[in-house]
C-alpha cells in the first residue's frame, strides 16, 4: 500500500500457473524478490515522512533533500498491485465461480487491519481533536474506502481507495471477461482524459479517483504481468539494474527541481522504472537467481502494516523524545534515522500482533 500502497499478498504461490515458453516456473515460486521490493518501497515512504516531520518541527533539510523522493514508493506499490493481481488471477478471468475466493482474499488482505488502524484514528480524534470528527457519512465512506471529496481519516489511506477500485474492476472481469474488458477500456479512456487536462464536475469524487494519474500504474502492472506470462526476459539482470538506476535518477531529478514528483509526468517516469524492476526481479527469481535476505523478507511481509502505522509511530516517538531532549538541527540526521527505524519496527510488530491475526480470524470465519 497501498502502502499505498495495499499489501496484495505476503507470499504468492504461482506453482499452478501455466508453463511459459521457457518452461514451467520453479515449484512453489513465491515472488519473494517482488515482496522484498515492496518492503524497500515501504521504507522509502517511511524515510520521506520522517524527513518531513523533522523538517517541520526541528528544521534543517534531511539528507540534502534526497529523502523527499521517497513518496515514489507509492508508485512502485501501484505497479506491483496491477502486476500481482493480473499474474496470480489471470486464470480466474471469465470464471464467476472463482469470484468468492478472489473477493475473500482481497477483502481480508485490505480491510481487517485497516479497520484496526481506522479505529485508532477515530479514537484519537474523539479524545483530542473533536472539531475534526467526520460526519456519519464521512465515517461510512472512510470505513468502506469509498472515493470522497475530503482527505481520508487514516493517513495514506487514499492509496487504498484506488486499490479497492482496481480490485472491483478485476472482480467484474472474473464474472465476465467481456464486461471486464469494457470497464478496463473505459477506465483507460478516463485516465487519458485526466492526462489531457479534462476537469470533472465538482463533487464527482469517483471520476476524480478513476482519472488519477496513479491509476495508469495499475495498467503498467497489468502489462508487466502479460509480458512475464507470455515470454522470458532476456538479460534480466541488466533490466533490473536499469530499473533501479533509472528510479534513483528520477528521484535525483525530482530533488534537483527538474521533475515535478507530484505531477502526471512523474507517474509515467516512476511507473515505467517500476515496471523494469518488476520484470527483472520476477525473471531472476524464475531462473532461481534471487535470494532475499531474511530482514528484507520480514519487512516485505509487513509492508502493508508498515505503510499504515508509520505515521502514527513517527508522531508518537517524536512526541515523547521531545519531552526528553531539546532538539536542534544538529539532531536532525540521528533523529531521522531513529524515527524511521522505530516506524519500521512498529510496523513489523503490528503485522505480527494485529495484521496477521486479524487476517486469519476473518478468513477462518469466511471459510465456514
Amino acid at each position: 500500500m497501498a502502502l499505498g500502497m495495499a499489501n496484495v499478498g505476503s507470499v504468492t504461490d504461482v506453482a499452478s500457473l501455466p508453463a511459459l515458453k521457457l518452461g514451467p516456473p520453479p515449484p512453489k515460486m513465491k515472488l519473494s524478490g517482488v515482496e522484498a521490493g515492496r518492503g524497500v518501497a515501504a521504507v522509502l515512504v517511511v524515510l520521506y515522512h520522517a524527513a518531513l516531520h523533522i523538517e517541520a518541527h526541528v528544521g534543517g533539510r534531511i539528507a540534502y533533500g534526497i529523502a523527499h523522493f521517497g513518496h515514489a514508493g507509492v508508485d512502485f506499490f501501484f505497479v506491483l498491485s496491477g502486476f500481482i493481481i493480473s499474474f496470480v488471477h489471470h486464470r480466474d478471468i471469465g470464471k464467476p465461480r472463482r469470484l468468492a475466493h478472489y473477493a475473500q482474499r482481497r477483502f481480508t488482505r485490505v480491510f481487517p487491519f485497516y479497520w484496526i488502524v481506522f479505529a485508532y484514528y477515530l479514537a484519537d480524534q474523539a479524545l483530542f481533536h473533536r472539531n475534526e470528527l467526520p460526519s456519519g457519512a464521512g465515517v461510512i465512506f472512510n470505513f468502506l474506502l469509498l472515493p470522497q471529496a475530503h482527505d481520508p481519516i487514516v493517513g495514506g489511506a487514499w492509496t487504498l481507495v484506488f486499490e479497492v477500485l482496481f480490485y472491483m474492476v478485476i472482480a467484474v472481469a472474473i464474472c465476465s471477461r467481456n464486461l471486464g474488458a469494457v470497464l478496463l477500456g473505459a477506465w483507460a479512456l478516463i485516465i487519458a482524459l485526466g492526462f489531457s487536462g479534462h476537469e470533472w464536475g465538482a463533487g464527482i469524487s469517483l471520476m476524480h479517483a478513476l482519472s488519477s494519474p496513479f491509476c495508469l500504474e495499475f495498467f503498467l502492472g497489468i502489462g508487466a504481468a502479460y509480458v512475464l506470462l507470455t515470454r522470458s526476459i532476456p538479460h534480466s539482470g541488466v533490466v533490473l539494474l536499469a530499473g533501479v538506476v533509472a528510479f534513483a535518477l528520477a528521484g535525483i531529478t525530482e530533488v534537483m527541481g527538474i521533475l515535478n514528483g507530484f505531477g502526471s509526468t512523474a507517474r509515467v517516469v516512476y511507473g515505467g522504472c517500476a515496471v523494469l524492476i518488476v520484470l527483472g526481479l520476477v525473471e531472476r527469481e524464475r531462473l532461481g537467481m534471487i535470494k532475499v535476505p531474511r530482514a528484507m523478507a520480514l519487512i516485505g511481509q509487513a509492508s502493508y502494516s508498515v505503510y499504515l502505522v508509520h505515521l502514527i509511530a513517527i508522531g508518537i516517538a517524536f512526541k515523547y523524545l521531545a519531552r526528553l531532549i531539546v532538539f536542534t538541527t544538529a539532531w536532525s540526521w540521528a533523529l531521522w534515522l531513529s524515527l524511521s527505524a522505530f516506524a519500521v519496527v512498529a510496523g513489523i510488530l503490528a503485522s505480527m500482533w494485529l495484521e496477521r491475526p486479524s487476517i486469519n480470524f476473518f478468513r477462518a470465519r469466511l471459510a465456514k
